[in-house]
């Protein structure tokens, strides 16, 4: 498939060198950013390009790698096309892109992507829509070459499943850098906490996080807790976060018990 890609970001970065991995062939690099776009398309020998009314007109398929905002201001920039265009976005709906062309669509790798990263995609559950069955077919076939996890989801399906991934991932992630500033006040590191993380990480991809769940709330340890509350009285963010989440969990044990 002839593909241009609008974006030279992280998402582009790893789709335009998996879809050129697979066969396709990647015409063009659109972005704001001329050096990033030189330099993405130097590296899957695309063409670099600056502006959306030059895209090429042999594209069969034009990507979105923006971040949402962007997904907007191009959609009402007056951009037209026959060709397929979709957007890469977890959350927004499809139809921002109805006005570029009538096949329009939802490209989405549910992964954190990072620049330079090598990342397996073979597991990656991509979602797709599409406003028509042609549509949907060709991104759900392009899918298919680069992972075997492909799944044509309703819109509102995508959406429950990107703020569920905002819990799993970006809230987690949140937590660790936490505990890393807190372990570095009191001159200690994360790599004492990388087995205990590793071990939770692999526990959870085969039983339900509901039956994994350990630590003071989980007991009912009220000395622990309470003394754990004390520790971090000079950090009142910590002591939030801490306090909610406890009470979630003892929420939580109270329902399953």
């Amino acid at each position: 498939m002839n593909i241009s890609i609008i974006g030279s970001g992280n998402m582009a970065w790893h789709l335009a060198h998996k879809l050129k991995q697979s066969g396709n062939k990647i015409l063009q690099i659109t972005g704001r950013n001329e050096q990033t776009a030189i330099a993405l398309a130097e590296e899957v020998n695309a063409v670099p390009n600056f502006l959306l009314q030059n895209i090429d007109v042999e594209s069969e398929l034009i990507l979105f790698c923006v971040k949402d905002d962007a997904i907007q201001e191009i959609a009402v920039s007056g951009f037209k096309t026959e060709a397929i265009v979709a957007h890469t976005s977890g959350f927004r709906s499809k139809n921002l892109l109805e006005n570029c062309s009538p096949n329009f669509g939802i490209f989405y790798p549910l992964q954190t992507m990072k620049k330079g990263m090598e990342i397996p995609f073979e597991n990656i559950p991509f979602l797709v829509e599409g406003s028509n069955d042609t549509t949907t077919q060709a991104l759900q076939n392009l899918a298919l070459e680069l992972s075997k996890n492909v799944h044509q989801v309703s819109e509102l399906q995508r959406q429950y499943i990107h703020v569920a991934a905002v819990f799993a991932n970006n809230f987690t992630n949140h937590l660790y850098e936490l505990a890393e500033n807190l372990l570095s006040e009191h001159h200690s590191s994360l790599d004492i906490l990388r087995p205990l993380l590793a071990q939770s990480a692999q526990n959870v991809q085969h039983t339900s996080p509901a039956k994994l769940q350990t630590g003071p709330a989980a007991r009912k340890d009220m000395f622990t807790i309470e003394e754990h509350l004390k520790l971090l009285s000079s950090h009142e963010e910590l002591t939030k976060i801490y306090s909610i989440l406890t009470e979630s969990i003892l929420r939580s044990r109270e329902i399953q018990e």
